[in-house]
């Protein structure tokens, strides 16, 4: 089995309309999964099987 360094590993931003910057909404290493801007779930361990 892969050891965490080999895993992938996903960040998610969100543009702050008031800053106008990227604000970070999370780090995902097994799972993403976000409703914003729309439904999105990923299984992240699942990548290396593709």
């Amino acid at each position: 089995m892969a050891g965490e360094q080999d895993r992938p590993t996903v960040v998610t931003y969100e543009r702050d309309p008031v800053n106008k910057t990227c604000v970070s909404t999370g780090v995902h290493h097994d799972r993403l999964k976000r409703s914003a801007p729309y439904d999105i779930d990923i299984d992240l361990t699942e990548l290396d099987r593709l």
